[in-house]
């Protein structure tokens, strides 16, 4: 989860284009998802809570910092991608 974290973070402080990192978490979204569906069974529900909680934290930035119009749907990709990621672990 650092990996997708950090692609967010990266496009919030702008040193990554939005729509290049929605289409990298959209690539690993499959996979991710397996995996964070393990992970959930092998750690405790906190845990599971605190990721989650952080990643909607950051689906939220991402998507408040979105420009309007069609600048932004690189920011909504990513935002709806990580948000996704976060209701796997609920």
């Amino acid at each position: 989860m650092r990996w997708v974290v950090e692609t967010a973070r990266a496009v919030l402080d702008g040193r990554l284009p939005a729509a290049e990192g929605a289409a990298a978490v959209d690539l690993q979204h499959e996979q991710l998802a397996d995996l964070l569906r393990r992970d959930r069974e092998l750690v405790t529900r906190r845990e599971c809570e605190s990721v989650a909680t952080t990643l909607r934290l950051l689906a939220e930035q991402v998507g408040d910092a979105a420009p309007t119009g069609p600048d932004g749907e690189g920011h909504r990709r990513l935002a709806a991608s990580v948000g996704r990621l976060a209701v796997v672990l609920r």
